[in-house]
């Protein structure tokens, strides 16, 4: 049972070191981007402008660009929310999870933006948690509910407990 378990654990390290090479590749040299890299910090910290500029623009004539931002930047953070729980131990509670991807979303965003290969967008922020939170959704299905740490022991703590407990009563 451990050797699967390290072999899951491998596996999965392996596919998020390439995911996440191709996200970054995505992020600050894919679809043209290098060829704007400006070094000028850009940003949007108004929660849902460009969700809702994004929204306005789509037409039938107009749906790729639309469909491309909205619906690909939660696709694309979906496999997160399965790997990191997977990886992390203290990722496998929502909380834990939601935090952990939150400073690592913000810290890409910051990059973006600084580097001036996109738009450090809180948008992107919101979508992406949406997408990573679909993930773990999907792994909670998969695996079942969080289970609390040292259980047994703790059960055992309590039934001995009892015990002692129904042990005085007799002596007395």
């Amino acid at each position: 049972m451990k050797a699967k378990i390290i072999a899951v654990k491998a596996l999965a390290a392996l596919v998020l070191l390439g995911y996440s090479g191709l996200l970054l590749y995505w992020m600050f040299w894919g679809f043209g981007r290098s060829a704007h890299i400006s070094g000028d910090f850009r940003y949007n910290i108004v929660p849902f402008e460009t969700i809702r500029l994004f929204a306005r623009s789509a037409s039938w004539d107009n749906i790729r660009a639309p469909l491309i931002n909205l619906v690909g930047n939660v696709a694309v953070f979906v496999p997160f929310g399965v790997l990191f729980p997977v990886l992390f131990r203290t990722c496998r509670t929502f909380f834990g999870f939601l935090i952990r991807f939150l400073v690592f979303i913000v810290i890409l965003e910051l990059a973006q933006g600084g580097l001036g290969a996109g738009v450090a967008d809180i948008d992107d922020v919101i979508l992406n948690s949406i997408g990573a939170s679909l993930g773990y959704m999907g792994y909670r299905m998969i695996v079942g509910p969080e289970k609390k740490r040292n259980g047994r022991r703790q059960a055992r703590t309590r039934s001995a407990n009892a015990r002692s407990r129904s042990n005085q009563g007799r002596r007395r």
